[in-house]
């Protein structure tokens, strides 16, 4: 049985726009990324282990969906993404909360300026003029 958050994120992730999307992915990465910090400081090393490969598994998505057409941006993401995942994969190893948090630093400036994007893109769909015959069809009863 669902809960009601686990029912509202799910809703929010498949009515999302890919913009969103990316922001959710990061999000997420940062959230695994905390919580393997923290459980560094804990000496929790499963706890740790699990989540940078949470957050490793999260970065191989984002270089996977990247527009290699695209040109120089999309180089640049693939080559930061790559470094990202191996500090990640030597923070595993050592178990080195720097690491991690260095991977956080580079994380939330995208995840930052991602919001932006989507945030702009929202306006922009808000000021668009609707068409009366389209709006005549909306059924707000439900």
């Amino acid at each position: 049985m669902q809960t009601a958050y686990q029912n509202y994120k799910k809703q929010e992730v498949e009515g999302a726009t890919k913009g969103k999307i990316v922001v959710l992915l990061f999000e997420g990465t940062i959230k695994f990324l905390r919580k393997a910090s923290k459980a560094i400081d804990e000496d929790n090393i499963q706890e740790a282990h699990n989540n940078i490969v949470k957050a490793e598994n999260i970065l191989y998505e984002l270089m996977s969906t990247l527009n290699m057409d695209a040109g120089e941006i999309a180089d640049n993401l693939m080559r930061l993404y790559d470094f990202m995942i191996w500090q990640l994969i030597e923070a595993n190893r050592d178990k080195d909360k720097n690491k991690v948090e260095s991977v956080i630093e580079l994380l939330l400036p995208l995840c930052d300026a991602w919001k932006q994007i989507v945030e702009k893109d929202n306006i922009a769909v808000v000021k668009t003029p609707v068409n009366r015959e389209q709006a005549k069809s909306i059924n707000f009863a439900g």
